[in-house]
């Protein structure tokens, strides 16, 4: 099987290869001297093997990490218990006489709560493309 052509590099793959070495360089990983050969590298470049050849020996960038538990429940649960405790408050200064009408404030509050909460789980994906046929 023949190999692929090595494409030309462009100034934006130089660039973004530049940036990596002053990470690197900032990062302790490369002396000032070795810094500025493979700075100069970079800029030679002519093909994206040649690019690549400049970060060699240098760890991969490191994927942004993701949150695996969604936490804006919490902050929607703050706010409902905030409103009703205020409410149970002025219902307790105010002389707690008659019945308890909290309980429609308590009901309200929670029923948009539950609806923020679930509504955030039953999101609407994008329809998927056509599937490439297997080979």
């Amino acid at each position: 099987m023949s190999e692929l052509p090595d494409l030309l590099a462009s100034d934006a793959d130089r660039a973004r290869v530049s940036a990596q070495l002053r990470e690197h360089y900032e990062a302790g990983r490369l002396t000032l001297e070795e810094f500025q050969e493979r700075l100069d590298e970079a800029h030679a470049a002519r093909t994206e093997g040649q690019v690549g050849n400049v970060l060699r020996q240098l760890p991969a960038a490191k994927l942004p990490t993701v949150k695996l538990r969604d936490t804006r429940w919490q902050s929607l649960a703050l706010q409902y218990a905030l409103v009703n405790v205020l409410t149970i408050c002025i219902w307790l200064f105010s002389g707690a006489h008659g019945g308890f009408w909290p309980k429609w404030v308590l009901l309200g509050t929670l029923f948009m709560f539950m609806r923020r909460t679930a509504g955030r789980s039953r999101r609407r994906s994008l329809p998927r493309g056509p599937q490439p046929p297997d080979a």
